[in-house]
């Protein structure tokens, strides 16, 4: 599960909560796509405190996603709890999109400060 949330001119929220299977990384970058393929670029953070693992089929879906990106994106940071399997698959996602402006961080303050925004509002679930 996911919840996508425009948190700037062009900046995103990403919030991912436990397994992202092969339909929900599909439908997230449906819903991504739709949300910023009128923008020139985009920066994002991604939440994944709440993240338990990624499927190696939704691993190579969004790894293609991550790479057709390369290009639009500014920056991205990405959070993951103190679990070191995911942190290096994470990491190793990373490596593989093949792109600097992508970051592992530790916090909501490195997350803010690698994509250049200072203040983030999070509306809640209704």
């Amino acid at each position: 599960m996911y919840k996508i949330e425009k948190i700037g001119e062009f900046h995103f929220y990403l919030k991912v909560l436990g397994t992202f299977p092969p339909s929900v990384a599909e439908r997230f970058i449906e819903d991504f796509n739709e949300k910023t393929n009128q923008l020139e670029k985009f920066s994002v953070i991604i939440d994944g405190l709440d993240f338990i693992l990624l499927n190696l089929k939704s691993f190579e879906i969004i790894l293609d996603f991550l790479k057709k990106n390369n290009e639009r994106l500014v920056r991205s940071s990405y959070i993951v709890a103190d679990n070191p399997v995911l942190n290096t698959e994470i990491q190793f996602l990373l490596d593989r999109a093949e792109s600097p402006k992508r970051k592992l961080v530790n916090n909501f303050d490195e997350a803010k400060e690698w994509i250049g925004i200072e203040k983030i509002v999070i509306k809640k679930d209704q």
